[in-house]
């Protein structure tokens, strides 16, 4: 039986599997059973408003109304945004989890507040831009550094070197010239339009 969301829910299907995370993991993040989600995904079950809302935010995705008017602009930053979060390797994935364990647990201890909160920051971009070999490389040696540091009480000045490495970083991961690698939109969502 085809359900008026079917197509909504094929879409998280491919989320959740194109970020690797298994049914069961999905459950413990959204809260739904596996057996739920799992009838959801099949199409034996309409999920409710609820269930959708909950399962989409749980893959870091938000379910939202737009004009249909907007729709042919809003699949082409989709599809634009799309090709570059492929390029997104687990091991990228993996290190920014790492330093953002590493920072709830020591960062705001080891340096100044400003330098922690530069580095969640950092972070918070790196989940989502991807790195090249070398940029990967930096990162997965500050990891390293921080790690073994942590057991010495790291000094304030050696966690602010690192805190500006990782907004390096950062910067050069959002600066990074991508016209080679992926077509830009004709439209794009920037929140400075309004003015």
């Amino acid at each position: 039986m085809a359900y008026k969301t079917e197509h909504i829910t094929q879409q998280l299907r491919a989320a959740r599997e194109g970020q690797k995370v298994s049914q069961r993991e999905l459950s413990a993040r959204s809260g739904l059973t596996q057996s739920h989600i799992s009838q959801i995904e099949r199409g034996t079950m309409e999920p409710g408003l609820g269930s959708l809302v909950d399962v989409a935010r749980a893959l870091d995705l938000e379910i939202v109304l737009a004009p249909k008017k907007l729709m042919p602009a809003i699949r082409n930053i989709l599809d634009s945004s799309s090709t570059s979060n492929d390029v997104l390797t687990s091991d990228q994935r993996k290190l920014v989890a790492r330093l953002e364990r590493w920072l709830a647990q020591f960062g705001y201890g080891a340096g100044t507040r400003a330098d922690a909160d530069i580095f969640k920051d950092s972070l918070a971009l790196l989940r989502h831009l991807p790195l090249t070999p070398d940029e990967l490389g930096m990162l997965k040696r500050a990891a390293d550094r921080l790690e073994t540091s942590r057991a010495d009480k790291m000094s304030r000045q050696e966690m602010g070197a690192i805190a500006r490495e990782i907004r390096q970083l950062r910067n050069a991961a959002v600066h990074r010239d991508r016209d080679d690698a992926v077509p830009r939109s004709a439209y794009a969502l920037d929140e400075d339009d309004d003015a």
